[in-house]
């Protein structure tokens, strides 16, 4: 009878009668590091036990993990969805698996992950990061693991592919200018958590400053009633074209949502701008305008960078940045 604790490859090694280092090539497929005999005495020993070797311990002593960290704040938006959908598939016609992680942008739940990562022994790391990176910087540079930022781009990361938040926004909100709009509110998650946040924040503050026009902000979260939201709208002369900028593709619905009582004055009176969302977007009444990133190509062409990095090949722009595209439809 097979013994009832987990079998060792010492323990298959010593009743095959042979070396542990005999039973590895067995278990790496190298047929021809032994003879027919030796090949098959281990064969009926793996077989009897149902022995499978600890993927801890075959990581442990593997110069390649084939695995990569995706680490992001929200694996539940659709921008998320999509950005790892394009990590997935890079890695697939590369021969890499993806261990995913979730910080829902606290930078302690950041770091738990990156830790357990770490001991997973990734051969690199695909990261959102949020808030002051340094620190867990110098950890994977110590580690000897590469990373490649996404959406994110605090200063001095080597690695990073981005989209052109700031122009996309500027140019969205200077169109909106120019269709008439004359008062513009701004529904925001905390600006200074991510770079492209920053970035989408600023990139309306500075389209609007150019026409010399105020921008209304609110500072808001997912935990914010929908009926405040519609409260602090119904505050302003809305007399007035007024455009409602939501920066953030997880808030938008939650401000959609709240305005429903003023979707009649929609697109005539008030326009309502999002990013991302195209997932429903298209499907409402109104439809809703949004500012749309290449997430799935974003994705892809991070893991491609880190692919060629852990293999040493280093002619691909260390930085890209991909256009966002503007999509206008019935709330402006």
């Amino acid at each position: 009878m097979p013994p009832k604790h987990k079998m060792t490859i010492q323990e298959v090694a010593d009743e095959a009668q042979v070396s542990k280092t005999t039973v590895s090539f067995f278990l790496n497929g190298k047929r021809e590091k032994m003879s027919a005999s030796t090949w098959h005495r281990i064969a009926a020993v793996v077989e009897k036990y149902d022995y499978r070797p600890s993927t801890t311990a075959r990581l442990m002593t593997a110069k390649h993990s084939c695995l990569l960290g995706v680490l992001v704040g929200d694996i539940t938006h659709h921008f998320s969805n999509r950005l790892v959908k394009g990590i997935a598939q890079a890695c697939r016609t590369s021969g890499y698996q993806i261990l995913i992680g979730m910080s829902e942008y606290e930078e302690a739940a950041e770091r738990t992950h990156i830790d357990r990562m770490i001991d997973m022994h990734v051969d690199g790391l695909i990261w959102q990061p949020c808030g002051n990176p340094q620190e867990t910087l110098d950890k994977l540079k110590r580690a000897g693991i590469p990373v490649v930022c996404i959406d994110s781009n605090p200063e001095g990361l080597p690695l990073g592919v981005v989209t052109n938040n700031y122009s996309a926004t500027f140019d969205a909100i200077s169109a909106c200018i120019d269709k008439g709009y004359e008062q513009f509110i701004m529904f925001s998650a905390k600006p200074h958590v991510l770079t492209s946040r920053q970035e989408r924040y600023q990139g309306c503050l500075d389209a609007l400053a150019q026409k010399g026009i105020q921008c209304n902000t609110h500072i808001i979260d997912i935990q914010t009633p929908i009926e405040q939201i519609l409260e602090t709208t119904q505050q302003y002369d809305l007399s007035k074209r007024t455009l409602i900028f939501v920066p953030n593709c997880w808030l938008l619905p939650n401000v959609f949502t709240a305005l429903k009582p003023l979707h009649a004055l929609v697109p005539q009176q008030m326009g309502i701008l999002g990013f991302d969302n195209d997932d429903w977007a298209d499907l409402t009444v109104p439809t809703v305008s949004t500012i749309v990133q290449p997430a799935f190509q974003e994705g892809a062409a991070a893991a491609a960078l880190l692919i060629d990095h852990i293999r040493g090949r280093f002619d691909t722009p260390s930085k890209s940045t991909l256009s966002c595209e503007i999509v206008w439809r019935g709330s402006t």
